[in-house]
């Protein structure tokens, strides 16, 4: 097996197990509180969990990518740079949601009720935080694929349809981000890996075919 087809198991991989949190992805508790709770917690540690393995599995993957668009430009490196900024920042957010948010909230159901509207405060102090490491994923990630279907665009290591696509959709998730068009629930969310995936799974075939002809970053 060639270094791109491993690239391409990778971010097929890692775009697959982030479709497959977002679907399977909480809305909130419902029923009774402590209970609700509990089992809130639970299913969130389980699909944030996978969430981190999703962005771990990708990264490598994004690193075999960059190796194939490389060149002296430095696109698909400043791009790499723009994706390992991703990575942060959905790991952060991943954190909070899975880990941090549903301890705080099983803390406040074990709280006298008189306490709750601190409870409340804390928790929404810490879901801004987590909307904002969620923009900064969303902003990071679609500059990396504007950068590499720039880079392909320039070298034509990618099909020149694959990148025209990726030089479009990253501005428009970008800009949907920024106006408030996109926002960052569940829903939203789910657009914006969902449309990043369908650019990386193409990325991810034409790697599978692509040749071992291009060297490697420390050669450039």
């Amino acid at each position: 097996m060639t270094d791109n087809q491993k690239s391409c198991i990778a971010l097929a991989a890692g775009s697959a197990c982030g479709l497959v949190a977002m679907a399977m992805h909480p809305t909130g508790p419902g029923g009774a509180p402590r209970a609700a709770y509990e089992h809130l917690a639970f299913v969130s540690g389980a699909v944030h969990s996978i969430a981190i393995v999703s962005v771990a599995v990708g990264f490598l993957g994004a690193c075999g990518l960059t190796r194939r668009l490389h060149s002296p430009d430095r696109f698909a490196l400043a791009a790499l740079v723009a994706y390992g900024v991703a990575v942060v920042s959905a790991l952060v957010a991943a954190a909070i949601s899975g880990f941090v948010e549903p301890g705080i909230m099983l803390r406040m159901t074990r709280d006298v009720p008189a306490a709750a509207p601190q409870w409340h405060i804390v928790i929404d102090a810490v879901f801004q935080i987590n909307q904002a490491f969620d923009r900064i994923f969303a902003i990071a990630a679609s500059a990396a694929v504007c950068l590499w279907s720039a880079a392909a665009l320039r070298n034509g290591r990618l099909g020149r349809g694959l990148a025209t696509y990726g030089c479009v959709l990253a501005p428009a998730i970008v800009a949907a981000v920024l106006m408030g068009h996109l926002r960052m629930d569940v829903h939203g969310f789910t657009a914006i890996v969902v449309a990043q995936a369908s650019w990386f799974a193409g990325a991810a075939a034409q790697l599978w075919r692509a040749e071992e002809a291009v060297p490697a970053l420390e050669h450039a």
